[in-house]
């Protein structure tokens, strides 16, 4: 016994650190509540109201009361009706009629207002009362119609708790399979949602099916998995009512010390909670025990005191039990009179009772009934059901056919269609291609050649009168024309092979540093004829997968126009930079820049224009033309960004791969 006692003392302790914690929340939020006001206000009172309803109901009602005078105050509808939704609440099983009233007045606001989620909350808690008072077909049609709604709505937590009743109500007509089916499709939504207290209370009620099949180790089970859940969520409610079941398995099961344990656990709970129901269930197990044990006082103590509860709740189950108890155990004392009076008690309510059981029968007949109805009207509409999608499969079959038919034709022309105008496209890009070649040719490789002509008939006829400052600068235009027209040449060359497919394209991992380095040493020297400097900004460390002798060249190609288009004494610089996924490179110069027109016609075949130097420098624009069909052959870009009188920006984005 002392064993006993200790485990005993142990669980009040867990209980009042469950009970703290709730409590705790509960005084963070009064707290909280001194703040606020308005609209606000009354929602923080009734959620104060909804957690007090599992550690202490009276206080549930009394915030439920307070916020229900703030929102009539300032013509709050919502909280108005969330109010009184908690009244009902909290008073089931302590006063069904009011628990009646008050959540009809919340369900009628909810209506009014179209307050889908409140409509099925008061539509399930009258469910729940009628389920409480014996009425399971009106409690089912509720929980049914709630559940629509939560279906409507979207709500899975909601959804989870109408499973959980209509699982309750099949439970009481002893459909233990449906009820089953019902409660793990509520278990799998509370997991979920990671409800806890739902998870809690659907444990329960599996543990309550197999404990009616007769299944006391698995009952317990579920009972015990229960138990644990509500005490760690500080569920007091839930917790006393998982510690009544276990104590009615170890009842079932002749331990009587354990299921004596277990009843005053629960009942130290329901009568903190003033749960009368509760209280008289506890207090008629615990005089069942006492009765078998011969233990005539504590029979008749605890039975009155379950009678007392159940009395006022009219809890036709516990009054009769509680009356059968009394008048046996004061017949065993002689005491006819007390006997006499406690058996007219339990008369009453036995009669109430058979004729609560006939309802109880008829009510599974009629739900049976309904149930195979329902099945029929079902099974009707499913062969309706079969035989339209059996002619619109066929219908849809002709029309994909048909349709596929269509789409094949269209995208046969389609595709004939893409095909001619790239073909088109091509053509023209080849048309393009040819005019400018036959230009180059026609135009800018004949034009030096006629300097170069007119150069060398000079010095060749008048050579001995010409002065020789004069033959100086005749030889040195000669060289600068042989200079530019190599330089026409090898890029006409480049680009002719980049048409023909037959330039090699070699990319390798290299450091573009290494690869540039000997290039921009050489142009520097080039720009000093100009007095222009070249500014060598590469990170030594970058790398990049390219084609060596491509990317040579088309910074050659970029850096000799920004020299061509940059005024003497002015800068360049090149630079590299990492970005995301890529390497940019930029030439910059401060020279005499472009308007957007002329930035558009860049790299155009169709539009390439050929612009004099600063030194009137002679160019075809091919050079750029070369740039870009290498660049894209890297599955890079190149872009350029200027304005008149300020410069320009050649960039280069090569992927770094």
């Amino acid at each position: 016994m002392k064993s006993q006692y200790k485990l005993f003392v142990l669980f009040m302790i867990l209980l009042c650190v469950n009970t703290y914690c709730q409590k705790h929340t509960a005084d963070s939020l009064s707290k909280l509540i001194e703040t606020l006001n308005g609209e606000r206000k009354v929602d923080a009172i009734n959620e104060l109201a909804d957690i007090y309803y599992y550690i202490d109901t009276k206080k549930s009602i009394e915030y439920a009361e307070q916020g229900l005078r703030i929102a009539y105050s300032i013509n709050y509808q919502k909280g108005i009706a969330a109010n009184y939704g908690t009244l009902g609440f909290s008073y089931v099983n302590v006063d069904n009629q009011k628990a009646i009233e008050y959540t009809n007045k919340a369900l009628e606001i909810r209506y009014r207002i179209n307050d889908k989620p409140g409509q099925g909350n008061s539509l399930n808690m009258l469910g729940v009362i009628h389920y409480y008072t014996g009425d399971y077909l009106i409690a089912i049609d509720y929980h049914i119609k709630a559940l629509k709604i939560r279906e409507e709505v979207g709500d899975e937590f909601a959804i989870a708790t109408s499973y959980n009743h209509i699982a309750l109500v099949l439970i009481a007509l002893e459909n233990y399979d449906t009820a089953m089916e019902y409660l793990k499709k509520a278990l799998t939504l509370v997991i979920k949602t990671k409800d806890e207290a739902g998870t809690g209370i659907i444990n329960d009620n599996i543990g309550r099916i197999y404990e009616r099949k007769g299944d006391f180790r698995k009952a317990n089970e579920y009972f015990s998995r229960s138990l644990k859940i509500n005490k760690e969520i500080g569920n007091l409610k839930s917790e006393a009512n998982s510690c009544f079941n276990i104590a009615e398995v170890y009842k079932d099961m002749k331990d009587t010390a354990n299921a004596i344990k277990y009843y005053k656990y629960a009942a130290d709970i329901y009568s903190r909670l003033d749960e009368k129901n509760g209280i008289a269930n506890v207090e008629n197990g615990i005089a069942k025990i006492y009765k078998m044990a011969g233990l005539t006082d504590q029979a008749i103590l605890h039975a009155s005191i379950a009678l007392k509860n159940a009395q006022l709740i009219n809890s036709l189950v516990n009054i009769s039990s509680a009356a059968d108890i009394l008048q046996g155990e004061y017949s065993k004392m002689g005491d006819y009179k007390n006997a006499y009076s406690y058996m007219e008690i339990y008369v009453k309510a036995k009669d109430s009772l058979i004729n609560i059981d006939k309802i109880k029968r008829l009510s599974k007949k009629e739900y049976d009934y309904r149930v195979e109805t329902m099945k029929k009207e079902q099974d009707s509409r499913l062969e309706k059901q079969k035989l339209f999608i059996y002619i619109l499969s066929l219908t849809i079959v002709l029309l994909v056919v048909i349709f596929i038919l269509i789409f094949f034709s269209y995208r046969q022309k389609k595709v004939s269609n893409e095909r001619l105008n790239a073909l088109n496209l091509r053509l023209k890009e080849l048309n393009s291609t040819k005019d400018r070649f036959f230009s180059i040719i026609a135009h800018d490789l004949k034009s030096p050649f006629l300097g170069l002509m007119g150069y060398s008939q000079i010095l060749s006829e008048d050579y001995t009168q010409l002065q020789e400052g004069e033959k100086k600068i005749y030889i040195g235009n000669i060289h600068e024309l042989t200079k530019s027209t190599y330089k026409l040449l090898e890029n006409l060359l480049e680009w002719s092979r980049l048409q023909t497919g037959k330039i090699e394209f070699n990319p390798e991992l290299c450091n573009i540093y290494e690869v540039l380095y000997q290039t921009l040493d050489l142009l520097a020297k080039t720009a000093e004829n100009k007095r222009i400097s070249i500014e060598n900004l590469i990170d030594k460390n970058l790398t990049v997968k390219a084609d060596k002798h491509m990317l040579q060249t088309v910074v050659r190609n970029l850096i000799s126009n920004s020299v061509k288009f940059t005024k003497p004494n002015g800068h360049i610089s090149v630079k590299t930079e990492k970005k995301a996924n890529n390497i940019h490179i930029s030439i910059q110069d401060d020279g005499v820049g472009m308007n957007k027109t002329t930035i558009n016609t860049l790299f155009r075949i169709d539009k390439t224009t050929s612009t004099k130097g600063t030194v009137n420098e002679e160019g075809t624009g091919l050079g750029l033309l070369l740039c870009k069909e290498m660049i894209e052959l890297h599955n890079g870009k190149i872009w350029a960004d200027s304005e008149e009188g300020k410069g320009s920006i050649f960039y280069i984005s090569l992927p770094n791969e």
